[in-house]
């Protein structure tokens, strides 16, 4: 499942909202591992912003990512959006 998130960085309540709001369909699943991919003009701040989105996953929905893998990665851009891949358990 492909989905984006906008959010100013440290807004992890409005992250934590839209994780909500777009996983909502998935509820029940487990997920395996997420793919975060934070746009900000530089790598680091990139990577700070992925992570920050993910930490917000466990805030969202902690029975679906409780136990995910997560991997923070940088998508050049402007700051304040991320693309996340999510993976779920097979049933």
């Amino acid at each position: 499942m492909k989905i984006r998130v906008t959010a100013a960085v440290g807004d992890t309540a409005r992250m934590a909202r839209q994780l909500r709001a777009t996983t909502a369909r998935y509820e029940g699943r487990t997920a395996a591992f997420v793919l975060t991919f934070g746009q900000a003009p530089e790598p680091g701040d990139g990577q700070a912003y992925a992570g920050e989105i993910n930490d917000s996953l466990r805030k969202a929905r902690p029975g679906m990512f409780a136990d995910a893998t997560t991997r923070n990665f940088w998508n050049g851009g402007t700051a304040g959006t991320a693309d996340l891949e999510i993976y779920f358990y097979t049933r």
